[in-house]
């Protein structure tokens, strides 16, 4: 192996929507909504980390073509919104009293989000021979209540923008944003193309791997490709021929190493340092919530800490990882979690 090793999970990026492992009835779908060059909204719903973001991406770029770059726009609504985003927001909201119209002097209701990363963008025309464009919102479930004030948008903007809405979670969806969406359920890659896609960069990256381990690999992994990449690319370190020992060893030492960075930075209780590390871990590798508190529970037993101090930690896990149950948003959640343990290290 070479002295500089690329990261494989980006080195076996898909570059279309034909090199996507898998999701077979997905890509033939969204291929015929690129031959009609028309499609709704869209609705993409599946579990965490399996690639949903990457095909929206995809597809846009396929039926946006030569257009994607001034057309396109991909938006979190799980990031908060930056001090100089809120400042603006404030300002957009109110129309000057020298404003000619019935709302001069008044102010305006667009929830901040909507007002500062989406409207801008909803608003201004099509540019070049596009026939609309393409806005992306991740995590979209996150915005509750505000998903009213995005259904307005949907049907005001709706011939000049096409919007393809990404979630984890249906249920959180109000009926009049379900109703105006196309649903694409994007479920995990079955076992045989998973297969396919690992013996493919095992024979180009010159690896031995035999049936068995990747099927270890498939659960290590839960599926998850860009996981299961990392996994393998760790592997490959020591040795080319890959063994079940070295998955399990270096998936675990995968997760510690990070979990425990993490904790170790909760314990000096630096909370904004700890939430900036979280989001990294959570967006970088796609764990979710219940993922994360899993991990944090694993490494806190591995730690030597006292038998207070344990109690207690898990306690604010286990009541954080029922709360995100029913919570529309898990950022919330595991910011609550990461600020009571900030605050309980300063008793230990």
């Amino acid at each position: 192996m070479s002295d500089e090793i690329p990261i494989w999970r980006i080195k076996y990026h898909p570059k279309n929507l034909d090199q996507v492992c898998g999701r077979k009835k997905v890509k033939e779908t969204l291929k015929h909504i690129i031959q009609q060059k028309n499609f709704p909204h869209l609705l993409f719903v599946g579990s965490r980390g399996i690639g949903k973001t990457m095909i929206t991406q995809l597809f846009s770029k396929e039926f946006l073509d030569k257009n994607y770059d001034a057309n396109f726009k991909l938006v979190y609504a799980n990031v908060p919104l930056s001090d100089e985003e809120r400042k603006q927001a404030r300002a957009d909201a109110y129309v000057s009293t020298n404003k000619i119209g019935s709302i001069a002097g008044k102010r305006i209701t667009t929830p901040a989000f909507i007002q500062v990363r989406v409207k801008p963008f909803v608003q201004l025309k099509v540019l070049g021979d596009a026939p609309f464009k393409i806005l992306v919102v991740n995590n979209f479930e996150v915005l509750g209540s505000n998903q009213q004030g995005f259904r307005r948008l949907m049907e005001i903007y709706g011939t000049n923008c096409r919007m393809i809405l990404i979630t984890t979670k249906i249920s959180s969806i109000i009926n009049p944003i379900i109703s105006r969406c196309q649903i694409i359920l994007i479920s995990r890659v079955k076992l045989d193309e998973f297969k396919d896609l690992i013996l493919n960069i095992a024979k180009k990256e010159s690896l031995k791997i035999s049936d068995d381990c990747i099927e270890i690999l498939y659960r290590i992994s839960d599926g998850k490709i860009s996981r299961a990449i990392d996994v393998l690319q760790l592997s490959s370190i020591s040795s080319n021929t890959i063994t079940t020992e070295s998955l399990y060893e270096n998936s675990q030492k995968f997760h510690n190493d990070l979990i425990r960075s993490l904790l170790m930075v909760a314990f000096k209780g630096d909370f904004p340092k700890t939430r900036e590390l979280t989001r990294n871990i959570l967006s970088n590798y796609k764990y979710s919530a219940h993922e994360l508190y899993n991990l944090l529970l694993i490494e806190i037993n591995k730690l030597p800490l006292s038998k207070f101090t344990r109690i207690n930690l898990i306690n604010l896990i286990a009541d954080s990882d029922f709360r995100s149950l029913d919570g529309r948003d898990n950022d919330i959640q595991v910011s609550a979690l990461l600020s009571k343990i900030c605050l309980f290290s300063e008793y230990m």
